[in-house]
């Protein structure tokens, strides 16, 4: 199965590996799976749709597309008002539906974060995003991952959340295999 992974650094990040740590937690999960990762640290859902057609349109076609936004665009320091956030995220999805059968496009929510650490994100506002990317998701007949939610019930946010960083967002072996499990689910049902 080849799968194109993309959106922020959430996707994007090493944290001290060669490769995106997301990527080789998903190889250990998935045998055979080949992995193309165009995510950008830092890239807010604007500026994913700006740079759309390089980041997934004029890619290979992949058997499944994962898209993880929202974590920038909900940053209080940056915020981009929800209701732009939700035309974003509706514009990139009626792209993608161009290039991808929606049973094969991935929706990701935005991660938790541990707020003792996190100071310009907040679970609440995160929660809200995430909603946003969900709607979407159900309109476009995509499937939804809610990462947000999956961390708030495994709890120990500190945990989850601690990675090179350790800024209570970027989080490092055990959110990368949190989320690698459950993208491992949803790649089963395509």
């Amino acid at each position: 199965m080849k799968v194109l992974l993309t959106g922020d650094s959430i996707i994007a990040r090493h944290e001290g590996l060669s490769q995106p740590r997301l990527n080789a937690n998903l190889k250990q999960k998935v045998p055979g799976i080949e992995l193309t990762n165009t995510a950008v640290s830092g890239i807010n859902s604007g500026a994913f749709f700006a740079r759309l057609s390089e980041l997934v349109l004029t890619q290979d076609q992949h058997d499944a597309l994962v898209i993880l936004l929202g974590t920038n665009d909900l940053a209080t320091h940056k915020q981009v008002p929800l209701a732009q956030f939700k035309q974003n995220m509706s514009l990139i999805a009626s792209a993608v539906v161009c290039e991808y059968w929606p049973p094969k496009v991935i929706l990701v929510s935005p991660p938790a974060v541990d707020e003792q650490k996190q100071h310009v994100r907040s679970n609440k506002v995160v929660a809200q995003y995430s909603q946003v990317v969900e709607a979407v998701a159900q309109e476009y007949h995509f499937h939804y991952v809610n990462l947000y939610q999956a961390m708030i019930e495994r709890g120990n946010l500190a945990s989850l959340c601690q990675g090179l960083k350790n800024d209570g967002l970027h989080f490092g072996q055990a959110g990368y295999e949190l989320l690698a499990d459950l993208l491992g689910q949803a790649l089963q049902e395509i």
